[in-house]
């Protein structure tokens, strides 16, 4: 049965339909962006999806500096603020705090479209917007400079009038805790439901007395009551917070706990809840993970609830492998070891059968066995995301064994990353027996006498005699810790503009190398500089660099 988007007999969009097609770009901003522009009916089917939740889009605040980005977070402040009733507004500028004057009230009602809430960012938009427009705007930039290394001055020679400074700390305090109460206010009154609440602090105190004053009042039970997910730090300062959302929440199907100070208000939130599928554990790397699982609390809860669990994201030890047999419905893994040396993991653990595993990814800086990897692989045949990151690894011999585990149990792959250690892997039957692949990642781990050779031209004269004869799947190839000779390089990336020219499916080809293996000569850069103007080609100096424009592993997103 076909659904008609247009109907022609009134001349309208089918506005279910085209809400449906609108909600599948909830996470492309640009997309949405330009799609507030189509007509009025667009724009008031985008404007719910825009903001749902916006703090999604200031999430990296502090890293970046770009002034249209830094100063977002304070229109968004402003936005909201014009939405609050007049009498409100009156009790913020009677307490010193210089409210803009609205002259035009939107005609959207924002706060209502509001589905996730996070307290530290919102706590940091105010913070940005109270000192834009709180500050004396009679003082001069330079003036400002002057009177902040007098400060400096008085602190070093003992002369500091620390009473006059706390006093006007408290009153900047006192004022971004108001703003915060009222908007906090407005936007349990609005939203219909909060479907995912953030309460993770960072180096500011979010007013957690404020929010737990807010989850008991009658008004906003409703409104909590549809909670499905929750990122929260399990610390015995937000013990009253979690025994309130206990009371009207049995429905989180997704959580993300930080730290373990093994707080039993959380432990009694995780207990009531009927159903987590999803789970991230972050920052719990000083305890091991079998007295985390084994002891009453907020682990021995989560034991329980494993049954249920279909993604599981790991920041910590790689202990936590030996936990996995417990997940017998893991559709999705993630690990992080955040150990620099080594995580002392019980390296006898054996690797479980999980039916139902569609992506795994392992990110490891220390020493690792790569073994245990391959025969975990080698026990599903459903995996469509490998993702193995760490060049140290103790068994470099078992990368052929990883990549035959694969090629024989992954029929279905389309993201791959993995380490090579040998000069002519098989990489024309990897992609014979993956023909779904659309990402290929190589990390070259070299051997001593490999070093400072073109021991990687291999790599690229088989994909391009694989795509000779079969068509091009292949979207991005990623090509990491390799040396290339200048001739082998520059026709690869000739034959892949000339095909890019000419098919529909564009390849794009990352580049990343490591001084201490590889230094490319200026020749080299030259070549990679002409089809980096061509759009084909992107180069990273380093791992850092490359690591940096992925996105973040561990991240909640409003389902």
């Amino acid at each position: 049965m076909s659904v008609k988007i247009y109907n022609k007999n009134n001349n309208r969009f089918n506005t279910d339909v085209l809400s449906i097609i609108l909600y599948f770009l909830r996470y492309n901003r640009q997309s949405l962006y330009s799609c507030l522009f189509v007509n009025r009916l667009w724009c008031e089917l985008t404007i719910p999806i825009l903001w749902r939740n916006p703090w999604n889009f200031f999430y990296r605040l502090e890293n970046t500096s770009s002034p249209s980005t830094q100063i977002q977070p304070i229109k968004l402040i402003n936005t909201y603020l014009s939405l609050l009733p007049q009498e409100l507004i009156i009790e913020l500028q009677t307490n010193g705090i210089n409210v803009p004057t609205y002259q035009i009230r939107s005609s959207f009602n924002y706060p209502s479209y509001i589905r996730g809430l996070d307290l530290n960012y919102l706590y940091k938009s105010i913070l940005r917007w109270n000192d834009k427009y709180n500050e004396k705007h009679s003082t001069h930039p330079l003036q400002k400079v002057v009177t902040r290394l007098k400060k400096l001055g008085k602190k070093v020679t003992g002369r500091d009038n620390s009473m006059e400074s706390d006093d006007e700390d408290k009153t900047k305090y006192d004022q971004i805790n108001l703003i915060c109460s009222k908007l906090l206010f407005l936007f349990f009154k609005e939203s219909p439901k909060l479907s995912l609440i953030r309460i993770k602090p960072k180096k500011y105190e979010i007013t957690f007395p404020l929010f737990e004053y807010l989850v008991k009042l009658g008004d906003t039970k409703n409104c909590l009551s549809h909670l499905t997910g929750l990122e929260c730090v399990d610390d015995q300062n937000t013990k009253e917070i979690y025994t309130q959302l206990a009371l009207n929440n049995t429905n989180i199907s997704q959580i993300m706990i930080h730290g373990c100070q093994n707080t039993q208000s959380l432990a009694d939130l995780i207990s009531v809840q009927k159903k987590i599928q999803k789970l991230y554990i972050v920052n719990i790397n000083r305890i091991s993970p079998n007295e985390y699982w084994s002891t009453p609390g907020v682990g021995l809860e989560l034991q329980r609830k494993t049954f249920f669990i279909t993604k599981l994201k790991l920041e910590g030890s790689c202990g936590f492998l030996e936990l996995l047999p417990d997940f017998i419905n893991l559709e999705e893994f993630s690990l992080k070891c955040v150990h620099r040396n080594s995580c002392n993991s019980n390296r006898s653990a054996r690797a479980p059968k999980l039916k139902n595993l569609k992506k795994i990814e392992f990110e490891c800086d220390h020493k690792y066995e790569i073994n245990f990897l391959a025969l975990l692989i080698k026990n599903t045949r459903n995996l469509r995301k490998v993702i193995i990151e760490g060049e140290r690894i103790e068994d470099p011999s078992n990368c052929n064994l990883l990549l035959d585990s694969i090629i024989t149990c992954c029929p279905l792959l389309k993201n791959c990353s993995i380490p090579i250690s040998t000069i002519n892997p098989p990489l024309i039957t990897l992609l014979k027996s993956c023909k779904d692949i659309q990402r290929l990642c190589l990390f070259s781990i070299p051997s001593e006498n490999q070093i400072n050779i073109d021991y990687c031209d291999n790599f690229l004269l088989q994909i391009l005699k694989f795509e000779e004869n079969n068509p091009a799947n292949l979207h991005a190839l990623e090509l990491i810790n390799c040396s290339f000779s200048v001739e082998v390089w520059e026709k690869f990336l000739c034959k892949t503009y000339e095909k890019n020219e000419t098919n529909k499916i564009r390849k794009s080809v990352s580049y990343s190398w490591m001084e201490h293996n590889f230094q490319p000569s200026k020749e080299f850069i030259e070549k990679c500089s002409i089809y980096k103007s061509l759009g084909i080609l992107k180069t990273y100096g380093n791992i850092t660099l490359y690591k940096s424009g992925l996105s973040p592993q561990f991240n909640m997103r409003l389902d």
